[in-house]
């Protein structure tokens, strides 16, 4: 195998809108995170993803985009975006922006002539969109052609009187699909992607790559999700921008795919396959879903945790992946609850559980991302209002949960537990007003524990969480031949309550025991113990049969002869 920069790269997320204020009119910009890059280089990041950037009408935080060579005003702008850049460098950092290429905002230039029929250019752009004249149906009334449900819980299909006819979109109705079959389209795509390497981007994090494709022939189906997701010929646009754009430049991509085949994750990030060098799964992410009742459904529905399908599904990853790419290890990002308060325990054992997540995931081999916050342990929020949220998925399953019987409290809790928002209120640096992230009232309130809960308070516990993740994170740059390019071994793999793998690496092998509950476990190994000592985590004599406290994690070492 042929090593790549990108192979040990630690990565951090940053959810731009929510990470610091630089100008201190309550968003997020690029400014902050200029600021904040030095604590980045110290927590042992080498690369920052920046979540969207362009200019938008902000319908979902900038996925939305209006204009691909603009930077929002809300963040900066372009001189701004290429003095981060510089600053990046000059601290051997290297940068990947988020990449949108499923859809634009319905307030781009392209879809407004799209809807206009006089325009001259309307033929062409009209085209770089997915429409449908709709159906008749048996009482004589046009309507949408397809009863497919977005992700975002509503329909796909939106009407402009315009042009009379109904244009596709899998997201939010401001944010309409891109035609990947017009030639012309991706051109300009890749345009917009040409243009943002040579302002010094490292990498792309390709939202949405497996939706580029569409059935056509447009079948009816709820939610349909079989005619937008995973379809075999994104495949090829994938490759298309790989050969042209990403690999030429010596480029980092991340793409992302649910529940992909071992075919199909080799096609992503085969080492010859000329398409993603790493991918985002997400089987490890929902480990705590179940049915419970018609009222509460699909993610937001919790039922109890399954640790054994956390493991199945990292091990099923490493399987699928095998020698043939290399593997990607994080615990959540701006798509999913924070995860202390998914996996862990805020109420009681708060550093106990989130330093065990800590060290459970990053002694584990692969590349690996930290999203924002997670390092000092922010929790979800406890908003008392649905109007105390912002993400636009958050209102239409809000009202979704409503009409199916649930009451406003069961649905309160639902979101509260699930949304999105949990991962994207503002990052806690201190203990100040706003948890120091501006000194202005925030586009998001801030969480409630910010003044226990914050980056300077950490720094001063050698014990806190935050110093958990800056030397792990660290060690994991030092000793990479034996942590990130080790092989893993799970052990007890089916069992629900530790969690115990061997990571085999060229000079040393990293042996880790972990309780994931939060009551005392008892902990069987069927392994040759000999040569292991303590490393770190608690210290609890390793033996065949062991006894755990609550969230107890513990790394022990081997070197060989």
């Amino acid at each position: 195998m042929e090593k790549k920069w990108w192979m040990t790269t630690n990565i951090y997320q940053i959810y731009l809108r929510s990470f610091y204020d630089g100008n201190n009119d309550g968003i997020g910009d690029l400014l902050g995170v200029m600021d904040k890059l030095e604590y980045l280089k110290d927590l042992g990041i080498e690369t920052i993803w920046i979540s969207p950037h362009y200019d938008s009408p902000m319908d979902d935080n900038g996925y939305d985009v209006r204009d691909f060579y603009q930077v929002s005003n809300d963040y900066g702008d372009i001189s701004t975006f290429k003095k981060l850049i510089e600053k990046a460098r000059n601290l051997d950092m290297k940068v990947l922006i988020d990449l949108v290429l499923n859809h634009t905002s319905d307030e781009h230039e392209w879809f407004k002539i799209a809807c206009d029929k006089f325009h001259p250019l309307y033929e062409k752009y009209h085209d770089y969109y997915i429409w449908h004249p709709g159906i008749i149906n048996e009482s004589g009334i046009k309507e949408r052609p397809t009863k497919w449900v977005s992700w975002f819980g509503g329909p796909t299909w939106d009407y402009v009187d315009s042009v009379d006819e109904y244009y596709l979109h899998i997201f939010s109705k401001k944010m309409p699909d891109l035609n990947w079959r017009n030639q012309d389209m991706k051109n300009d795509l890749k345009k917009v992607i040409k243009y943002w390497i040579d302002l010094g981007v490292d990498g792309f994090r390709v939202d949405a790559a497996n939706h580029l494709e569409k059935n056509w022939d447009f079948p009816d189906g709820v939610p349909g999700y079989e005619n937008f997701s995973s379809l075999p010929k994104h495949h090829e646009y994938i490759k298309e921008l790989a050969i042209e754009l990403f690999e030429p430049y010596n480029l980092l991509t991340l793409g992302e795919s649910g529940g992909a085949s071992k075919e199909e994750v080799r096609k992503y990030v085969g080492f010859n396959s000329h398409e993603f060098n790493l991918l985002i799964h997400f089987g490890h992410c929902w480990a705590d879903t179940g049915y419970t009742n018609d009222r509460v459904v699909g993610k937001w529905s919790k039922s109890e945790l399954r640790v054994n399908d956390i493991k199945r599904s990292y091990a099923h990853q490493y399987d699928v992946v095998g020698d043939q790419g290399f593997n990607l290890i994080y615990w959540h990002n701006h798509d999913q609850p924070r995860v202390v308060s998914h996996y862990g325990n805020t109420e009681k054992y708060h550093k106990e559980s989130a330093k065990m997540l800590a060290i459970t995931l990053y002694f584990m081999p692969g590349t690996a991302i930290v999203y924002q916050g997670e390092e000092i342990g922010m929790t979800n929020v406890l908003y008392e209002s649905i109007e105390d949220f912002r993400d636009v998925e958050v209102f239409t399953e809000y009202r979704n949960m409503l009409n199916n019987g649930a009451s406003p409290k069961e649905a309160l809790k639902a979101i509260v537990d699930r949304s999105r928002d949990n991962a994207r209120t503002p990052m806690q640096w201190d203990d100040s007003l706003n948890g120091g992230f501006s000194q202005v009232s925030p586009w998001i309130n801030t969480n409630y524990n910010y003044r226990e809960i914050n980056v300077e308070l950490q720094a001063q516990d050698q014990d806190s969480i935050l110093n958990t993740y800056r030397y792990i994170l660290n060690l994991r740059i030092s000793d990479s031949e034996n942590i990130i390019f080790g092989e893993i071994e799970f052990l007890n793999i089916d069992d629900n309550e530790s969690y115990c793998y061997l990571n085999v690496g060229k000079t040393s092998d990293y042996l880790v025991v972990a309780n994931f509950r939060d009551y005392d476990i008892e902990v069987k190994l069927d392994l040759d113990l000999k040569g292991f000592e303590y490393f770190y985590g608690d210290l609890v004599d390793l033996s065949n049969k062991m006894k755990l406290l609550p969230y107890q994690a513990i790394v022990y070492k081997r070197k060989k002869a």
